[in-house]
């Protein structure tokens, strides 16, 4: 399993699907948020693997 956090929230999802796709699976829209690993930023394009987390970060954008 993969767990995603987001605000002080655990998901968790099977490995081996993208991570575009999790996110969708729950809910949640890929554009929406950056995926965080080890300091750097995670692809939506990458496939996840057994045992990984992310971290997720809301994006915020004003003017």
């Amino acid at each position: 399993m993969v767990i995603l956090k987001r605000k002080g929230e655990a998901y968790t999802v099977p490995a081996g699907k993208r991570l575009e796709e999790a996110l969708r699976e729950l809910g949640i829209l890929p554009e929406t948020v950056l995926a965080i690993k080890d300091g750097g930023i995670v692809p939506l394009s990458h496939r996840l693997t057994e045992g990984e987390e992310l971290e997720l970060v809301d994006v915020i954008s004003g003017g």
